[in-house]
């Protein structure tokens, strides 16, 4: 992400500070890179979600209110990198066994891509975590995080 250039889109699960990866793409972003991301309905939810820093620094953020879980841990650099896997952009993922992958193949990052701007065309912008969280909360029944590392 320190290397980026033009354009990170952010598919994330779990999300906290502390981790570095909130505070990268918060560099990032004040760099000029176009940093977007898309994020599942309870990650807004804790005390120590990243959300609030992203915002602050003027990332714009959609809620994947449409599917079950929106369990992407992806990022699309540059429209030729890509970083998949099961590890959650939180602080506990370093702790557990995950796996993160690095791919460097613009017809990969191209594939995602796509696939990240599809889950958009169903998402809702994010605007606050306070609105979010009493809508969210109390329409939604939200299950609790399957991931058990945030």
């Amino acid at each position: 992400m320190t290397n980026a250039e033009r354009e990170i889109l952010v598919g994330a699960y779990g999300l906290t500070t502390g981790s570095g990866i909130v505070e990268a793409l918060v560099g990032a972003k004040g760099r000029g890179v176009d940093v977007r991301l898309i994020a599942d309905k309870t990650t807004p939810c804790p005390a120590t979600n990243g959300i609030e820093p992203l915002v602050a620094a003027g990332v714009p953020i959609w809620i994947d209110a449409q599917a079950r879980i929106a369990h992407a841990k992806t990022m699309v650099i540059d429209e030729a990198v890509t970083l998949m896997g099961s590890y959650n952009w939180t602080r506990g993922a370093a702790a557990n066994s995950e796996d993160l992958n690095l791919v460097s193949s613009p017809a990969v990052a191209a594939a995602y891509a796509a696939h990240w701007r599809k889950r958009l065309a169903v998402s809702v912008r994010f605007e606050r975590r306070e609105d979010w969280w009493r809508v969210s909360h109390s329409a939604m029944q939200l299950p609790g995080r399957r991931d058990g590392d945030a």
